[in-house]
């Protein structure tokens, strides 16, 4: 049988609704809401942004924004919004709890990215990707010891990468495809405290910088660029790597005794000047999806093997030897 409600259940039940109702609502420092408020005004009081108002003084009820439980704005993150007009405002840097900064596929964004960013003393994620945004990469930026992750890809960003990027202690992944990029790889920026290492589709040049590194790296996309010299380094013993993508490059080397990684799942060294022979250690990627090794100067004969011929004959393909037996035939190991 089921009980009646008492009025002391009643009571308890107004009380929970009535002390709901009477905690106040999470709200904004006075200072976001100031830097808020003039970032809107800096950008072109773009409509995307309406809901950033002083009528609305909470601003962590605000859209495109996320609030910690002390009410500080630690996330801010604009995308995909064509009514965006105007350079990265300084009065970001207003914004001292913030731990990731977003500014992605905004086409009216522009001019360079502003230095002040390195007042950020907890910021952990920066993308500014997909935009219009020019000029140099600020060397301040590396005085940001907290960042973990760095997306700086398809803008129009010019000059070298900052030298001090290798010595961040805390930078897991850095993306900067698809830019103007000249120059060399900075030392030690190749290393396995990277999980993601993405400068393809830049004009950068020279080595890739060796290190000694033992660390697992998920991704190296150094290609697309107009790098030289071995970079057989990336493969040492006892060092796993998954992603390698060096194509399209003028890396000029012997591949014949290199001995890949077996946690290797893609690899793609085409369009380079690679000489020697297709190694043996390839039959033994049995995790290997993609491979393409064309538009090089390798010989053959190709090694025999399932591991070699699951990827057909197009990863070999357009090879010009120049000292040994032409690689060809690989119809004829199927």
């Amino acid at each position: 049988m089921m009980m009646a409600p008492t009025a002391s259940s009643f009571l308890a039940v107004f009380l929970l609704v009535a002390a709901a109702a009477s905690t106040p609502a999470r709200s904004c420092a006075p200072s976001d809401l100031r830097a808020l408020l003039s970032m809107k005004q800096a950008l072109g009081n773009p409509a995307t942004l309406s809901s950033w108002s002083p009528s609305s003084p909470n601003c962590c009820a605000w859209d495109h924004l996320r609030c910690d439980d002390a009410g500080r704005v630690n996330n801010v993150f604009i995308d995909g919004a064509a009514d965006v007009h105007g350079q990265i405002p300084s009065a970001v840097a207003g914004l001292t709890a913030l731990m990731s900064l977003s500014l992605f596929r905004l086409p009216g964004l522009t001019g360079a990215i502003p230095p002040c960013l390195a007042g950020l003393s907890n910021l952990q994620f920066l993308t500014i990707s997909h935009t219009n945004v020019s000029g140099p990469i600020p060397e301040a930026l590396a005085r940001l010891r907290t960042l973990d992750s760095v997306d700086l890809s398809s803008n129009k960003l010019c000059g070298r990468i900052p030298a001090a990027f290798a010595d961040l202690p805390n930078l897991r992944s850095l993306d900067l495809q698809h830019n103007q990029l000249t120059g060399p790889i900075p030392a030690g920026l190749v290393q396995g405290q990277f999980r993601s290492l993405i400068l393809s589709y830049n004009q950068l040049s020279g080595p890739i910088p060796r290190d000694d590194a033992q660390d697992e790296i998920n991704t190296v996309d150094l290609s697309h660029n107009k790098l030289t010299g071995d970079p057989s380094h990336l493969f040492v013993p006892g060092r796993p790597i998954g992603k390698v993508d060096l194509s399209w490059n003028y890396l000029d080397f012997d591949l014949s005794k290199l001995v890949f990684p077996p946690e290797l799942t893609y690899l793609d060294l085409s369009h380079n000047r690679i000489r020697g022979t297709v190694p043996a250690s390839l039959e033994r990627l049995s995790t290997l999806q993609k491979l393409d090794l064309s538009y090089n100067n390798l010989c053959g004969p190709l090694p025999r093997g399932h591991g070699v011929i699951k990827h057909g004959c197009k990863p070999y393909a357009h090879n010009q030897c120049r000292h040994g037996t032409p690689l060809a035939g690989c119809q004829d190991l199927s």
